[in-house]
C-alpha cells in the first residue's frame, strides 16, 4: 500500500480540491482550492522522500491492486520526486499568480491529476497500465493549455496539441497492439530479453517511437509545444517543459527497452533523433530572436525542444553502447532541465503580468527595476546554456563526457556527435545572452521602469527552483544520487 501513496494522495487531493473549489466559488472564500492541492503536493512529496530510502536499500517494492502490480523501482522514485518537487513549487506560484483567473476549481485538480500520471508511469509494471498513466498526464494537460478559454490563442494551442498527441496516441497504442500480437503478454518482466528482431517488430518500434515522441517534443513532431507554452499560463509552460515531455520519453523508453537484445537498434536510432532534435531546437529558437517582435515564452519552448536532445542523447549512447555516464548525463540533465527550465518559465509569468507584454524588446531594463526576476531569469539561461558552475553545466557534461566515451565502439563518429552536441550548446548562447543584455539595458517605457518583483509567495516560488538550479551545479552528488540507482536497474536490464 505504501508504495502508491504519494499517487492516491495525489488523486484524493483532486477530488478534495474540486470540492473545496466549489465551496469557495460559492460563498466568496479564497485559496481553498489552492490550499487544498498545496497540501497535497507536499504530503505525496514528504512520503515519497521517505519511500525513496526503502527503495534504495531493498530495490523495487510492489503492490498489487485488483490484479493489476505496480512496482515503486528507483526509476519511479526517480521520476516522481522530480515530477512532485516541481508540481509543488508550481502550485505555489499559482496562488497568487492565477488569483485572478476564474475556474480555478478546475485547474488544481488538473493539475493534481496530470501529476498523478506521471507518478503511474514511474509505478507501471506492464505496458497496459503504462500507456494509462500516459493518458491520466496527458488529458489534463489539454485542457490546462487551453485554461484561459476566453483567449482564442489558448482554445487554438489546445486544439493543436490534442490533435497531435491524441494522433500520437493511437500509434503508440498501436505499436503495443503489435507487441501484444508476438509476445502474448504486456508484463516488463515477461518482455525483456526476450522480444527477437522481425518486420512486426520493426514497426511496432516505428509506432512506438513515433507516438510517444509527440508527447517528447522530438523533432519533427515537436510542432505543438511553441504555441502551447504561449498560450498556457506560466506555471503550465513550466510542467510542460520541466517534466510533462520528460516523462512523454522516459514512456518511450520504458517501452523501448523490452526490445534490448532484439538487435534494432533502439539506442542507435535515439542518439540519431537527438541529434536532429537539438539542433532543429536550437535553431529555431534562434531564428525567434530575428523576428521583429519575438516572444520569450516561444524562445524558451523552442530551447525545451534543444534540451530534450541533450536527455535523448545521453540516454541513446547509453543504450547503444552500454555507457553509465551517458545513462547518468541523461537522467540527471531530467532533473536539471526541470528546474531551471522551471525557473526561467515562471520568471517569464512575472515579466508578462507585470509589464504587460510577451516581447523581449518590449522587456528593455526589467531587469533594473525587477532585480530578483531578473537575476533569476538571468541564472537560468545561463544553466540553460551550459555554463559553469550551475546545474546545467554538470548535467550536460556528462552528455558529452558519454559521447566521447563511445570512441571505442564508433571511432571518430563518437567525435562528431559530441562536436555536434557542444556546437549546439554555444549556438544557444546567441539567443540567451541577448535576452540577458536586454533585460539589463536602460528604458524609457514608464511600464518596466514602475514594474517591481512579484508577491512573496512567487518571489519564494522562483527562489526555490533557483536555489536548485545552483546546488545541483556545486553538489550534483545530491541529484545524481536519485539517478545512480536508476542507472544500476537498467544496467540489469530490471527496475526499468
Amino acid at each position: 500500500m505504501y508504495a502508491i501513496l504519494p499517487l492516491l494522495l495525489l488523486i484524493c487531493g483532486a477530488y478534495l480540491a474540486y470540492a473545496f473549489g466549489r465551496l469557495e466559488k460559492a460563498y466568496g472564500k479564497k485559496h481553498l482550492a489552492a490550499g487544498t492541492a498545496l497540501a497535497s503536493f507536499a504530503a505525496a512529496l514528504v512520503v515519497q522522500l521517505w519511500l525513496a530510502f526503502d527503495v534504495w536499500r531493498v530495490g523495487t517494492i510492489l503492490y498489487t491492486i485488483g490484479g493489476t502490480t505496480l512496482g515503486m523501482s528507483a526509476l519511479s522514485v526517480f521520476l516522481s520526486i522530480v515530477a512532485l518537487g516541481l508540481g509543488s513549487v508550481v502550485c505555489l506560484y499559482s496562488v497568487s499568480y492565477m488569483s485572478e483567473d476564474k475556474g480555478l476549481e478546475y485547474y488544481y485538480p488538473l493539475l493534481l491529476l496530470m501529476v498523478a500520471g506521471i507518478l503511474g508511469i514511474g509505478l507501471a509494471t506492464d505496458l497496459l497500465v503504462l500507456y494509462l498513466s500516459f493518458e491520466l498526464m496527458a488529458i489534463p494537460s489539454y485542457a490546462l493549455v487551453a485554461f484561459r478559454r476566453s483567449e482564442w490563442r489558448s482554445v487554438e494551442a489546445g486544439m493543436k496539441y490534442i490533435v497531435m498527441s491524441g494522433v500520437g496516441s493511437v500509434l503508440a497504442f498501436f505499436g503495443l497492439s503489435l507487441i501484444y500480437m508476438q509476445a502474448g503478454t504486456l508484463t516488463f518482466g515477461a518482455l525483456v530479453g526476450t522480444m527477437h528482431a522481425s518486420v512486426l517488430m520493426q514497426a511496432a518500434l516505428v509506432f512506438i517511437i513515433a507516438g510517444f515522441g509527440v508527447k517528447a517534443a522530438m523533432a519533427p513532431l515537436h510542432t505543438w509545444l511553441p504555441d502551447a507554452h504561449s498560450a498556457a499560463p506560466s506555471g503550465i509552460s513550466a510542467m510542460l517543459s520541466g517534466i510533462v515531455i520528460a516523462a512523454g520519453f522516459l514512456t518511450l523508453l520504458r517501452t523501448a527497452m523490452v526490445f534490448s537484445g532484439a538487435g534494432l537498434g533502439v539506442g542507435e536510432v535515439l542518439t540519431v533523433m537527438a541529434l536532429l532534435t537539438m539542433t532543429v531546437g536550437n535553431l529555431m529558437a534562434y531564428v525567434q530572436t530575428a523576428h521583429q517582435k519575438p516572444d520569450l515564452k516561444r524562445i524558451l519552448a523552442y530551447s525545451s525542444v534543444a534540451q530534450m536532445g541533450y536527455i535523448m542523447l545521453g540516454i541513446g549512447v547509453g543504450m547503444a553502447y552500454g555507457i553509465r555516464a551517458g545513462y547518468e548525463g541523461g537522467l540527471f540533465h531530467i532533473m536539471t532541465h526541470a528546474f531551471m527550465k522551471g525557473l526561467a518559465f515562471l520568471c517569464a509569468g512575472v515579466l508578462i503580468h507585470q509589464i504587460g507584454t510577451r516581447y523581449v524588446d518590449e522587456m528593455r531594463g526589467a531587469g533594473l527595476s525587477m532585480k530578483f526576476t531578473g537575476f533569476a531569469l538571468a541564472l537560468a539561461l545561463l544553466s540553460l546554456a551550459g555554463v559553469p558552475p550551475l546545474s546545467g553545466f554538470m548535467s550536460e557534461w556528462l552528455v558529452f563526457s558519454g559521447s566521447i566515451q563511445a570512441y571505442s565502439f564508433i571511432g571518430a563518429w563518437a567525435i562528431l556527435i559530441a562536436a555536434i552536441a557542444l556546437l549546439n550548446a554555444v549556438l544557444s548562447l546567441g539567443y540567451y545572452l541577448p535576452i540577458i543584455k536586454t533585460l539589463y539595458l536602460g528604458s524609457k517605457d514608464k511600464k518596466v521602469i514602475k514594474a517591481r518583483d512579484p508577491s512573496t509567495i512567487m518571489v519564494v516560488a522562483m527562489a526555490i527552483l533557483l536555489a536548485l538550479t545552483i546546488i545541483l551545479g556545486i553538489w550534483p552528488e545530491l541529484g545524481l544520487m536519485a539517478v545512480k540507482p536508476v542507472v544500476d536497474g537498467m544496467a540489469a536490464m530490471g527496475g526499468i
